[in-house]
């Protein structure tokens, strides 16, 4: 589902892969949107976990915290991921949020947890005066997650890093 999206992945696809009957599929799942919703939960709780692992490391300092998290995953996206797959929020976002209420809700749910972990990083850079007391860190943390979302769409389109840099020259630079 990661690499040829919701629509494009059958039942047959996931069982061959990993080798089981198409009846032991539904022992399991009632369905292909039952099975698709556990795999975006799967994934936004391993995504929740990146971010406060990265965000919320108290060896470095709040802002320091927020370019290594954004400069470290655009490293990945470069030299192992070759500009490919991008995120599957945003890839299930674009394919489902607007067809089927159930991954909406699901996945606005996933992204407000990762913006309030933004948040609450950039609370904490503005409590110790790294950042404006007059920025807002709403707006920002908002703006922060819609802005790398969009570089990651941006970037499938592109196979390259341009979106990723500008991501991190407008907001990583400019914190």
């Amino acid at each position: 589902m990661f690499t040829h999206g919701y629509n494009h992945t059958g039942i047959k696809d996931i069982t061959d892969l990993i080798g089981i009957p198409k009846g032991s599929f539904y022992n399991h799942f009632k369905s292909k949107e039952e099975f698709g919703l556990e795999v975006i939960r799967d994934y936004m709780k391993k995504g929740l976990e990146k971010h406060k692992k990265g965000l919320f490391d108290e060896a470095k300092s709040p802002k320091q915290r927020i370019i290594d998290f954004y400069e470290g995953n655009i490293r990945e996206y470069k030299e192992v991921l070759d500009f490919k797959m991008g995120c599957m929020m945003s890839n299930f976002s674009t394919e489902m949020a607007d067809v089927n209420e159930a991954f909406r809700s699901l996945l606005d749910d996933g992204f407000r947890e990762q913006e309030q972990v933004i948040i609450d990083c950039l609370t904490e850079a503005q409590s110790s005066g790294e950042i404006d007391k007059q920025i807002d860190v709403e707006l920002l943390g908002s703006s922060i997650l819609n802005g790398w979302h969009g570089a990651l769409v941006r970037m499938k389109t592109t196979a390259n890093a341009k979106p990723l840099e500008d991501f991190k020259k407008h907001f990583l630079l400019n914190l």
